[in-house]
């Protein structure tokens, strides 16, 4: 059980030679018999190694990101025990190996095709969620950032078009999560957005070169103003000799707002409200800025001639580019505000915290999330499950399961946010939250390796720069 709380080094890669095979995969795409969807994807770079070197993570870490950011927004009567079911399913699939690097277990590596998708495909979440995480904070110093389902945050601006992702038709296809990313320190706050779509496969090389191809069309789907979000695209190779990660970055822009704290906190404790966007296909306009900026040559004014052959393409190919959501301009302030509180709402929900995190949940969004059975127990909505517990010397708040296991034992699995992190969430005060997880950003890493290295045989633990924690244990 402590292995599960062990951090092992990750094998994370990122390089020129990687996204120029992926932008030939995605360019022998096109063409007359397999479409011309792949015309809007994004153009893909290598990241900076210094952004990604020495990356270690636990199974008990994927398995916390992977709980926060699966499970029901909306207050269900099953949300709760989705998240517990999200920390159990996979408890037995990642392992420390021989060499110190994470790996799929046997265990998880004999089981048959179709749950080798379903199980690919949440790990690779997970994975891709420390790794992204890692690479952010990496980058921006000081800033938080937090994950936010792409379709939730959608359908409170969007009254069409967010529906069934199918996977064969290219024009449907969408990415997986937002990454906000918060800041609050010296009375000023700000907030940047990045696009994460993750993939995960049990098979070789060439596998993730597709998936990374996929991806580049994926998070080319998601606009604000006239301008593409910045993205990460992150592919994991489950193998029992040792989990491999490809990190490719789409370029884009990343500011969504600063401002004084004060303001940030007011913006956030309003619900914005939904609003009433379309989606549709790309304009020839959004088409030959995405074209221009594939070729790289968008500083360069076009003559008459390439755009005429750029209109003849893009009217020959319309009906088959994906489709498009653009967030206005001037809905840039409403993004944010709608990005930021969902991220407040997660965090509360991790907590067991029904009541703090209903006042962060927009109408539509509880809506889109709602199951057919909750309308029969609508007391779920101000209902909350929490206990205290110490995770080392720090206390939090949360949940606690017990489940039995042979010979007597009990498998026991407790989530929570740090409580003084908690308590300023719980009130409104959410720069005060992010400027306590700064503070205490540096305490984590010690709480996670003398658990590992000190705790009890029987216990693995996790603790997130965002204050979220999850303890697992045989008692």
């Amino acid at each position: 059980m402590r292995e599960l709380g062990t951090p092992s080094k990750l094998v994370v890669s990122s390089t020129p030679e990687l996204a120029e095979e992926v932008e030939k995969e995605a360019r022998e795409r096109v063409g007359p018999k397999r479409g011309a969807s792949y015309l809007y994807r994004k153009p893909v770079y290598a990241i900076p190694s210094e952004l990604f070197s020495g990356i270690e993570s636990s199974p008990a870490e994927v398995l916390r990101e992977l709980g926060l950011a699966t499970t029901f927004v909306t207050a269900s009567p099953f949300a709760d025990i989705a998240r517990h079911w999200a920390h159990v399913r996979y408890c037995a699939t990642l392992r420390s190996n021989r060499k110190k690097v994470l790996a799929l277990t046997q265990a998880g590596s004999d089981i048959v095709h179709h749950h080798k998708v379903a199980q690919s495909e949440q790990l690779g979440i997970g994975l891709a969620l420390v790794v992204a995480k890692r690479v952010l904070e990496r980058k921006y110093p000081g800033w938080l950032f937090s994950s936010v389902d792409v379709d939730v945050a959608l359908n409170a601006g969007f009254i069409e078009g967010v529906g069934l992702v199918r996977q064969k038709n290219k024009a449907t296809m969408r990415p997986d999560y937002f990454l906000v990313g918060r800041r609050a320190g010296g009375g000023n706050s700000g907030c940047k957005v990045y696009v994460l779509e993750c993939k995960g496969t049990h098979g070789n090389a060439y596998h993730s070169k597709q998936q990374l191809a996929t991806a580049s069309l994926q998070v080319g789907s998601i606009e604000v103003g006239a301008r593409t979000l910045p993205s990460l695209i992150v592919a994991s190779r489950l193998s029992t000799k040792g989990v491999s990660v490809d990190v490719l970055d789409p370029p884009g822009d990343d500011d969504l707002w600063d401002g004084e704290s004060e303001e940030f906190d007011a913006l956030i404790s309003e619900d914005p409200g939904p609003q009433q966007w379309t989606s549709g296909k790309p304009t020839f306009e959004q088409f030959f800025a995405r074209q221009r900026e594939l070729l790289g040559v968008g500083e360069f004014q076009p003559n008459e001639a390439d755009l005429e052959v750029a209109r003849t393409e893009y009217e020959a190919s319309v009906g088959e580019l994906p489709v498009l959501f653009q967030v206005p301009e001037d809905g840039k302030k409403w993004l944010f505000r709608i990005l930021a509180r969902n991220a407040t709402h997660s965090v509360l929900r991790f907590a067991g915290d029904n009541t703090a995190a209903s006042q962060f949940a927009s109408t539509r969004t509880a809506d889109y999330q709602r199951l057919p059975l909750d309308d029969l127990a609508p007391d779920w909505q101000t209902f909350t499950v929490s206990s205290e517990s110490n995770i080392d010397s720090h206390r939090f708040v949360g949940v606690e399961y017990s489940m039995p296991l042979p010979n007597g034992a009990s498998l026991e699995i407790f989530r929570g946010v740090e409580k003084g992190m908690y308590e300023r969430l719980r009130e409104g005060r959410v720069s005060a939250y992010l400027r306590r997880a700064r503070q205490l950003r540096g305490s984590w890493a010690p709480v996670v390796t003398g658990a590992a290295a000190n705790g009890p045989q029987h216990q693995a633990v996790s603790v997130g720069s965002d204050g979220t924690g999850l303890r697992i244990r045989v008692v």
